[in-house]
């Protein structure tokens, strides 16, 4: 098989070369005296600040000065040669007025008098103290000055600070992105001040594809939370923290099992039917599993939305998430622990009836079936007395009618709780920075006597090391382990189980033994005896990453990303003794045969490798111009192996090994994948007066997937933005304090709808559809089984293409207190895969077709405000986003059915069509005249369901007579949630915190589905507890629902119409934490530096209109591991 050219031997080789060179570098830097160190420079009108990062690059010293300092427009002449460093300095302080203070390899720079430097001013006593940010870590470099003086100092590497001031002087304390503080010295001798973050003026730094860019020089459509919001949730996975937090981003549950949540994880919504609407995700630069990763582990996440990800090429379909985990700092070491208590309670459970409910509603359908009902008023009674002595059942023989009422839902169900502690390391000095993590989480679900719960420990460490002056290793390692305990298959769906299981059955017979009766399984005995299935992940993740400063502005980058995934689970099916009434067996088992047990044991092991190599340039050209480019390649491949086994029949429920599993209905699976991509890549960015900026990015990728020929396929990018601003005649303005236009275009391609080997003919086993194998004879008359074609080899199929726009606006408004930001993107596939049809004769499966259009557009809306009330520091924010798709070409395929479509062309993706609900038929003329009507059933009578003739054809029907006329069924929505949105409130007074989120969906549509979207889907299931008096009869004519029936009229009813249309909309209490962080003076005799204690809440309540029971985000098939609500405990302590 040909693979691209670029191997992953070469790669190895050249990532083992670099490593050795890089063991083999220059000695470390070494603290020196400023005479020891040389320096050579040759600078005309140069900034400062660019002068202290070559001084810095060129002996390892570090500068570190304040905002005063940052935001003067100094510019020098030097012209040194192999000088000393005190020599620069002095010709420094000659020019611009600036003062220098060396500590080790830390020089702490303040502002001079212009005057005369050497005169000081009026001092009594010294003023010493520290400066710390809201966290209580120490300010580096801060700028402490005495107002009204020229007298300064900025603080050290531990934020302590030592100034001359009187007692009627005021200190002014500032440092980019802090919002200034003012103090009066008085009768103190030590004053320590805390600085609290300016988030408005603080131009952060945001992660893009191979790179890092200052917020104010984006032109991309990108988006960054912090670590603070993921902190702030009492969750272990990390996409549970994100739901609702950035705009574009859709992350909706489908089960709230631990261990096993399912989320379904978009970006600006469909790009494909055929998958790639998941976002490429990359941990530190190497794709990674966002369910293993340790949540506490994050430093900030980044969301490319638009051509910004058009630098991943083929990997970024559905956008990308990009994860950085936290590093160490400066500084001595730092012990914190972070643990959680939390109580769990089970929400979205569907409300089954009681047993007289269910009798009441089973007299109504046996009436309304023309039969006697049967419950007498005697046997009513008895079942309000919950009377224990059970009767032969009247109409089903050997069956027993009880009185008593069994919920199901409570006996298995109860509180979950869920623990989890993260203790760190962190620190460093002037050649390396450390920071060493250990996780560890518990979580117990709900389900009631079984081994139901989650366990997972996480390990990291990130180590970065300067090996000399020009080249730094970083290293992280991370090792994650979760090992995950179920029911076993034949309790798989235990409570799905717990909710067919009739409320009028008893858990236990007579004697004591757990009942059933007509092959009913209890959900109870399955919960109680079964054995557990256990399901154990194993991954390890290196990243190894190389950076050298080849010269003035010109950085190599390395990386190697490696990745090791184990899977082993074991799934028991144990035949589970039930007992009817009278005390006869019957086995229940998952394995399909009575009174057999099967075992089920399935090993996957995954090797992914990621080596990645580029250059990166940064200059400025003067004080306008500034080029920032890229250039690289890359390569990964992944392996996949997988074996399965199984048997039945074991001789014993005491050992479960697989040689003592029966040999006649063994089985056994294997599978072995790979692919490969290889890329080049290139990023070119220009900004002119930090107001006109333009970037432009390419990839130029490889696939295996594909054929010889259509491997390869470039994805270009290209942005702009406008700071208007800057420009002369806003700069004044009092009305904008930013203003900037944004607008991109940029191509990503998606081989999701790809097998790996779909360019080679293959062949399968055939069987007759129900897995029995086709055999033929073949030699001496032995059966052979049979093979034939499996989907036909598509090799002239080639990449998905899709198109994304994105128009922009970011502004500030009133001294930046109020921030406003809207994007409007279009997302064009116009050349999705899709199936053809071909005449049945052709013996196998067509390939797909890259023949299709899908086209998604939106928006996407940010608000914000943050301001200050006295002691009050006060925030909101509010966004909202949308994304619509249409299947603009599907191969011109219009057949559709009642209910839910995935794809019909013209409409979205999963959409509804459905009969429209005409209420029901009220009288004997109603009934008559609706007869008339042609494919109405015969035997529809008063009070069942009326659909309404919309093309007036004269008959109810999905299609009508006329090509291109719909019939009857119509368009009711699509599952695709619309307009989610979030609103984030938080305020701080004193040492008190709190923060509320809410989250939501304003438009979304499902339908009632599957054994529970009608009363009675059989005499034997039980109808959900919203129908009860909700349904026609005489004595309830108004009713919206049609009546209750066993007959098959039930099924008309009870078809896709409106009547079954649930608007899914929501609004949820997401979080709410209220926080007290104790005061230093507190803590300081005992070595704490800082402790917080919270209590949280998580998923508290919601408010939408959805009956029954189930949440909205759920669907209502009834099968889900119901959703959590969270009310935890916390503490946080850094010593």
């Amino acid at each position: 098989m040909n693979f691209p050219t670029i191997t992953r031997n070469n790669w190895m080789c050249c990532s083992i070369i670099l490593v050795f060179l890089a063991l083999g570098s220059p000695e470390p830097l070494q603290a020196q005296e400023n005479q020891k160190e040389r320096i050579t420079i040759q600078v005309k009108n140069q900034p400062i600040q660019k002068v202290f990062d070559d001084l810095s690059k060129q002996t390892g010293l570090k500068f570190f000065y304040g905002e005063a300092i940052a935001n003067r427009n100094v510019q020098v002449n030097l012209k040194f040669k192999n000088a000393p460093v005190n020599s620069v300095l002095n010709e420094i302080t000659r020019q611009a007025n600036l003062y220098f203070k060396r500590e080790n390899n830390t020089i702490a720079v303040s502002l001079g008098n212009a005057g005369n430097a050497s005169v000081p001013v009026t001092q009594d006593r010294k003023v010493t103290g520290i400066i710390t940010d809201e966290r209580g870590e120490p300010i580096i470099g801060a700028n402490v000055v005495v107002k009204g003086t020229s007298n300064g100092t900025v603080t050290d590497l531990n934020g302590q600070y030592s100034i001359e001031a009187n007692g009627k002087s005021i200190l002014l304390i500032s440092y980019i992105g802090y919002l200034s503080e003012e103090v009066a010295v008085g009768n103190n001798k030590t004053l320590n001040i805390q600085l609290k973050e300016d988030t408005q003026k603080l131009d952060e730094v945001v992660v893009i594809g191979y790179g890092t860019q200052k917020r104010s020089n984006l032109s991309g459509a990108i988006s960054k939370i912090s670590s603070e919001v993921i902190d702030s949730k009492p969750v272990t996975n990390v996409l549970s923290a994100l739901q609702g937090e950035i705009p574009g981003m859709v992350v909706q549950r489908t089960s709230g099992q631990p261990g096993n949540e399912e989320f379904d994880l978009n970006v600006r919504g469909a790009s494909s039917t055929n998958g790639g609407n998941t976002p490429l995700v990359l941990v530190d630069g190497i794709p990674g599993d966002m369910n293993m990763i340790n949540p506490q582990d994050i430093e900030a996440i980044s969301v490319l939305k638009d051509a910004s990800a058009s630098i991943y090429g083929s990997r970024a379909a559905g956008g990308v998430v990009l994860i950085t985990t936290k590093k160490g700092k400066s500084g001595a070491p730092k012990l914190t622990y972070n643990g959680n208590l939390a109580i769990t309670k089970m929400t979205g459970i569907m409300k089954a009836p009681t047993n007289y409910e269910m009798a009441i509603m089973d007299n109504e359908a046996n009436i309304h079936n023309g039969a006697a009902p049967l419950y007498t008023q005697e046997l009513l009674d008895r079942i309000l007395a919950n009377d224990p002595n059970p009767i032969d059942h009247p109409t089903q023989p050997g069956w027993k009618l009880f009185f008593t009422n069994t919920d199901w839902m409570d006996e298995l169900l109860t509180n979950g709780v869920q623990h989890r502690h993260n203790l760190t390391i962190s620190g460093g000095g002037e050649k390396s920075n450390y920071y060493l993590s250990a996780g560890y989480s518990k979580q117990f679900g709900v389900v009631k006597y079984a081994d139901d719960n989650n366990t997972k420990y996480n390990l990291r460490m990130n180590y970065d090391y300067r090996l000399a002056k020009w080249l730094k290793l970083e290293t992280k390692v991370s090792l994650d382990n979760q090992k995950r305990t179920d029911i076993g298959s034949n309790g798989a769906w235990v409570i799905g189980e717990a909710m067919f299981d009739m409320p009028n059955f008893p858990i236990y017979n007579a004697n004591g033994e757990f009942f059933t009766q007509g092959g009913w399984s209890n959900a109870i005995a399955l919960a109680k005896e079964s054995e557990t299935a256990t399901f154990n992940t194993r991954e390890m993740n290196g990243n190894f990453r190389l950076i050298a400063d080849i010269t003035d502005g010109l950085v190599f980058n390395a990386q190697v990303g490696l990745n090791y995934k184990n899977k082993n689970n074991e799934d028991i099916a144990k035949a589970i003794p039930l007992y009817t009434w009278d005390g006869d067996i019957n086995y229940y088992t998952g394995a399909g045969s009575p009174e057999q047990s099967a075992v089920d044991r399935t090993t996957e092991e995954t090797i992914y490798q990621n080596y990645t190599a580029y250059l990166n340039y940064n200059k400025n050209f003067g004080l306008d111009h500034h080029l920032d480019a890229m250039l690289g390649m890359a390569y990964e491949a992944e392996e996949v192996r997988m074996f399965m086994a199984r048997r039945d029949n074991f001789i014993t429920d005491e050992l479960w090994e697989l040689n003592l599993g029966g040999t006649g209905n063994m089985k056994n699976d294997a599978k072995a994948e790979h692919w490969a991509t290889s890329s080049a890549f290139a990023r070119i960015g220009y900004s002119f007066k930090n107001k006109y900026i333009l970037e432009t990015n390419f990839r130029y990728d490889g696939s295996s997937r594909f054929a010889p020929g259509n491997r390869w396929r470039m994805f270009p990018g290209v942005s702009a933005s406008w700071r208007i601003s800057q420009e002369e005649f806003l700069k004044s303005s009092k009305v904008f304090n930013e203003l900037k236009l944004r607008a991109s275009y940029g191509q990503t391609g998606n081989q999701e709808g790809i097998r790996l080997y779909d360019y080679i003919q293959l062949l399968k086993f055939r069987d007759d559809g129900w897995g029995t194998k086709l055999t033929y004879p073949f030699g001496s008359g032995s059966q052979t089984q049979a093979m034939g074609l499996d989907v036909l080899a598509g090799v002239n199929r080639t990449w998905e293409i899709l198109e994304n726009i994105n128009a922009g606006v970011d502004a500030a408004f009133l001294d930046s207190r109020l921030g406003f930001s809207f994007d409007y993107f279009v997302k064009m596939n116009n050349n999705m895969l899709i199936p053809v049809t071909y005449p049945s004769m052709l013996g196998a499966t067509p390939p797909d077709t890259n023949s299709g259009k899908l086209r998604t557009n939106g928006f996407e809306l940010t608000l914000n405000w943050t301001d200050k009330i006295g002691n009050v520091e006060y925030s909101a924010q509010f966004q909202l986003s949308d994304a619509k798709n249409k299947l603009v070409e599907y191969g011109g395929s219009d057949t559709y059915e009642l209910g839910l479509n995935k794809t019909r062309e013209g409409y979205p993706i999963n959409s509804y069509f459905a009969y429209v609900y005409d209420g029901v038929v009220k009288d004997q003329a109603d009934l008559d005249a609706y007869k008339k009507l042609e494919g109405v059933p015969s035997n529809i009578g008063i009070g069942d369901a009326k659909f309404k003739d919309l093309n007036g054809d004269g008959k109810i029907s999905t299609y009508g007579d006329k090509e291109g006329d719909d019939g009857d069924a119509k368009y009711v929505g699509s599952t695709t949630p619309r307009y989610t949105f979030g609103l984030n409130l938080g305020a701080k007074w004193n040492n008190f915190d709190i923060s509320v989120f809410f989250q939501g969906v304003a438009k979304r549509t499902l339908f009632r589905e599957g054994e529970f979207s009608m009363p009675w889907s059989d005499w034997w299931r039980y109808p959900p507890q919203f129908y009860y008096g909700q349904t026609w009869n005489e004595d309830r004519q108004d009713a919206y629902y049609p009546r209750l029936t066993h007959g098959d009229i039930r099924h008309w009813n009870y078809q896709a119409s409106t009547m079954q249309k649930i608007n899914a909309a929501y609004v949820r209490l997401k979080n709410i934490q209220i926080g007290y962080t104790l005061p230093k003076s507190l803590l300081q005799k005992i070595g704490i530096e800082r402790t917080r204690f919270y209590v949280s809440g998580q998923d508290l309540f919601e408010i939408h209109g959805v009956k029954g029971g189930w949440d909205p985000e759920s669907d209502t098939g009834g099968f889900n591991y119901p959703f959590q609500r969270y009310y935890s405990f916390g503490i946080d302590l850094t010593f």
